[in-house]
């Protein structure tokens, strides 16, 4: 029997180079492949296909900066090429993010099976970034945050069914937009780091962004202005703290907020603002040899980001926010505000915080709930109950 074919639509392409949606999907086609024949949209500069890890990468043009793109118009276009080149064999497709709602009414129109998942509250992230941008864009944001919410509302109304990565995503959807059916699968924690390296090859490693084991602070995010960048810099200057902070992001001099960052930055040499890191044997000597993580994002579901840093059992300073303690629930120090944060940074350095339940709580956590294999497990039965062959 031919493996079921299912289309992926709502990213940039694999091999992940750009945040968590990209890790996700390359993650979970690659640990099912062999069940799934897999066509993985990858935005480019013209139609045309290849192969990746026994996957099929859709090459598609896409309309792009370093640090945005645009996706309902990139997904439409790839959505358009899949489906006039594979409508035969392609039974399902999944949507990831709600402005692919766009490009989903092609595979309804097509009579396909459709899942979407919506992600975070993405019009939300529009009401954090316009306090970011010059006056005069700020229609402009207004209108994309009535669009996004349009999005939202179709994400719910176009599938067969909704997945939500939180729990409380899965109450938002519920409650605002009541979708036909919504399940909850969460993401799975990615291991970064090979056991093979030695103390002294982690050290070399660190030595090349001037930083030593437990001597800084990590963040790695998306650098948009709802993931609270800028109060952890505010946080770090007001602390006393003997530590470094390491931010790496996908910073953009062009941006405001990325301006803004720089600026809040000023000539401190204790705080590194990095470019993107997508070696995982780096990223994880990184994420091991942390003092301390902070994760300050404040909108959206089940971060990948957090996950990966939850494997390293160290300390995560976390806003103060539902989506954060759903995933940490003991394992995390929360803050309420940059003050907030400042002082538990100094409790972490004076050793007045008991770590000992935070690193058994995250581990847990982990193991139960965030593990690739139960994540896996429960994809492989929401496709194959939609193609109708389980």
């Amino acid at each position: 029997m031919q493996k079921p074919k299912i289309a992926i639509v709502g990213l940039r392409g694999i091999p992940s180079k750009y945040g968590g949606t990209e890790t996700f999907v390359e993650e979970l086609t690659t640990r099912l492949k062999d069940r799934f024949q897999f066509y993985v949209m990858h935005e480019d500069t013209k139609f045309f296909e290849d192969e990746y890890d026994g996957i099929i990468r859709v090459h598609s043009p896409a309309v792009e900066s370093k640090s945005t793109s645009i996706p309902s118009i990139n997904d439409f276009l790839n959505a358009a090429y899949t489906l006039s080149k594979h409508r035969e064999e392609i039974e399902l497709l999944y949507f990831l993010g709600p402005d692919s709602s766009v490009a989903a009414i092609l595979a309804k129109l097509a009579k396909k099976k459709i899942l979407i998942n919506p992600d975070g509250v993405e019009w939300r992230r529009l009401i954090k970034r316009s306090q970011f941008v010059p006056f005069h864009i700020f229609p402009v944001y207004l209108a994309t945050m009535v669009y996004m919410y349009l999005m939202e509302y179709l994400s719910c109304k176009l599938p067969d069914i909704v997945v939500a990565d939180s729990i409380g995503i899965k109450k938002h959807l519920e409650k605002r937009h009541n979708p036909r059916m919504v399940v909850y699968i969460a993401y799975g924690a990615r291991e970064l780091l090979p056991s093979t390296l030695s103390t002294d090859e982690e050290r070399n490693i660190l030595e090349k962004f001037d930083v030593e084991p437990n001597g800084y602070y990590l963040t790695v995010a998306r650098i948009v202005a709802e993931n609270n960048i800028h109060m952890e810099i505010e946080g770090f200057r007001k602390a006393k703290s003997a530590k470094k902070l390491v931010i790496v992001g996908n910073f953009n001099r062009k941006d405001p907020y990325t301006r803004y960052l720089f600026k809040l930055k000023g000539d401190r040499e204790d705080i590194l603002l990095l470019d993107p890191i997508y070696d995982r044997e780096v990223l994880g000597v990184l994420r091991k040899n942390c003092f301390a993580y902070i994760h300050a994002y404040e909108v959206g579901g089940t971060n990948p980001s957090l996950l990966e840093q939850m494997l390293f059992k160290r300390p995560i300073l976390a806003y103060d926010v539902p989506f954060n303690k759903e995933v940490l629930q003991e394992g995390g120090v929360y803050f309420k505000d940059v003050e907030d944060l400042a002082d538990k940074m100094e409790m972490l350095e004076k050793g007045e915080l008991d770590l000992r339940n935070i690193r058994k709580t995250q581990v847990t956590r982990i193991r139960r709930q965030y593990n690739w294999e139960k994540v896996v497990g429960e994809y492989e039965r929401v496709f194959r109950v939609l193609i109708g062959r389980g």
